[in-house]
């Protein structure tokens, strides 16, 4: 990575279009950004609102604990579930659920699936931007912050981790600006409160976190050796701003409602982390057999082979675009969840490298159709707006066994001492829906506060397929599944003894032991 004064004559000498071009109306200054910045947006606005608004089990998991936290503060022990009862509960996540429930408070679960589809797209036009404040064309920019739009499919659901899109493009952005800088300028410490947001709304600013805390550490070092090289400028100046910086990036994880307590959160996650990889797929590596990282991959040979081009035309990538890229291309191979992230530094380092390998040859493209383009686009997001708005609720929940939930609620109300296990498509919705159940379901969507060991037991259930899977059954009145999802499951729950069927339609099987009920 360069550094100082240096650093920053080599990288502005690289720098896509030089100042004398911009200010002599060249041809990347005749086409303006705006209609293929608003194209980006109505894109990313439509493809989350047509394939984003269907609630999942993090949807259901932000909204019964913002109103669980508006109600009666922020957690400190569980009091949602049957396993694990009065454990320490650290949930950093907690702004994210607050603002979420707020919006369904406002505007019900449309205003709900609006506000995440334009979290995302704020991280998308972020990255736009800093394409163009590097010089990248328009309709590339538009074509290579699409692709991560691609590789974000697998992911595209109303959660908590909507609120990150935006706040590490930020990061990210603050991260590239400032090395061009021979010291933390004002501006670069913008990332600590952009930090400090993340930190209550995401779990993954762990990578932001690492990423502003290791970039100020290099810088600091460099400007500790440049010292030594010139003794008449020994640097310590800029390396106690930069140490500085990243103490307050690492610093900035604790700054939660629960301060140093959220480093025990994120070990109990790191302890649990392969047991989660073999029974979600998220959490699972990527393979180019998986539908949700196919786009994942095909970025990634589209990134590599964009920087083999430019290579050949003696132009070399940018050294922090490229560790920044390489190190989120490590974290993206060990698990789905990570792949969003690399596609944001190697869209930038494709898009940037290019556009300085071919300055005099940006694509040709009229303001006509950029406009027309743009046009398009943002109708159509506004159309899905209003299909959104004037969406039922069924429609949202379409995804669980809605019907199935509210028999199983209303069997465990005539029963006051009735405990439900149910699947990871029902226990959340079920909490949403029935406050009542807070206490008496099994699980939730929050695997990762489980032990390795509570969740193989769960996952056996799940797949009825090991020798006394039903064991996990010992200590619950009531059994609720979903038959689209699980159906295997349900079919073996007919046949389970001492059980019988207390409702079977809709998508959802309940059950009931037979005359096990307290009552």
């Amino acid at each position: 990575m360069p550094d100082g004064a240096e650093g920053g004559a080599v990288l502005s000498a690289r720098a896509a279009v030089s100042p004398e071009v911009m200010r002599a109306g060249g041809p990347w200054e005749r086409r303006p950004y705006l209609p293929w910045l608003v194209a980006l947006a109505g894109l990313s606005l439509l493809v989350n609102l047509l394939y984003g608004r269907y609630l999942f089990a993090d949807s259901y998991y932000d909204l019964y604990a913002g109103r669980y936290i508006l109600a009666h503060g922020i957690p400190h022990r569980n009091v949602v579930t049957v396993v694990n009862h009065g454990a320490p509960w650290l949930d950093q996540q907690w702004l994210a659920h607050v603002i979420y429930y707020a919006a369904w408070a406002a505007g019900g679960y449309q205003a709900l699936s609006v506000l995440s589809a334009l979290l995302v797209t704020a991280g998308f036009v972020v990255l736009g931007l800093l394409m163009r404040s590097r010089g990248v064309p328009p309709t590339r920019m538009f074509l290579w912050s699409a692709a991560v739009i691609i590789v974000y499919l697998g992911n595209i659901v109303i959660r908590a981790q909507s609120f990150a899109y935006p706040l590490f493009a930020l990061t990210l952005w603050l991260v590239v600006a400032d090395s061009r800088e021979s010291r933390p300028r004002a501006r670069t410490w913008l990332a600590v409160p952009v930090l400090v947001l993340w930190a209550n709304t995401h779990g993954s600013v762990l990578v932001g976190a690492a990423m502003v805390a290791l970039y100020a550490l290099y810088r600091a070092a460099a400007a500790l050796w440049r010292g030594r090289r010139r003794p008449a400028r020994p640097g310590w100046t800029a390396a106690a701003g930069y140490l500085a910086l990243g103490a307050a990036a690492a610093a900035s994880v604790a700054c939660t409602p629960y301060g140093t307590g959220v480093i025990a959160y994120y070990r109990q996650v790191n302890s649990v982390t392969p047991a989660l990889s073999r029974y979600v797929t998220e959490w699972q590596r990527p393979s180019p057999l998986y539908l949700v990282s196919m786009g994942f991959f095909a970025l990634l040979v589209a990134v590599v082979s964009a920087v083999v081009v430019a290579w050949r035309r003696g132009t070399r990538p940018d050294p922090l675009l490229a560790v920044l890229a390489v190190a989120l291309l490590a974290l993206a191979l060990t698990a789905i969840r990570n792949q969003t992230w690399f596609g944001f530094a190697g869209s930038l380092l494709a898009a940037d490298t290019l556009a300085r390998s071919s300055a005099a040859r940006p694509p040709a493209l009229s303001r006509a159709f950029s406009r027309a383009t743009a046009a398009l686009l943002a109708a159509a997001a506004l159309a899905a707006v209003a299909l959104i708005a004037a969406e039922p609720d069924a429609r949202f929940q379409s995804l669980v066994p809605v019907r199935a939930i509210d028999a199983a609620a209303a069997l465990a109300a005539s029963h006051p001492g009735a405990r439900i296990l149910g699947d990871e498509w029902s226990s959340p919705p079920l909490l949403w829906l029935q406050p009542s159940m807070f206490g008496r379901v099994a699980y939730d969507a929050r695997l990762e506060q489980y032990s390795v060991a509570q969740l193989g037991d769960y996952a056996t259930f799940l797949s009825a397929r090991a020798p006394g899977w039903q064991r996990l059954m010992r200590g619950y009145d009531i059994v609720v599944v979903s038959t689209r999802e699980h159906g295997r499951l349900a079919t073996a729950l007919t046949h389970v003894p001492g059980w019988h069927v207390a409702y079977d339609g809709h998508g959802g099987l309940v059950l009931e032991r037979g005359a096990g009920l307290p009552g």
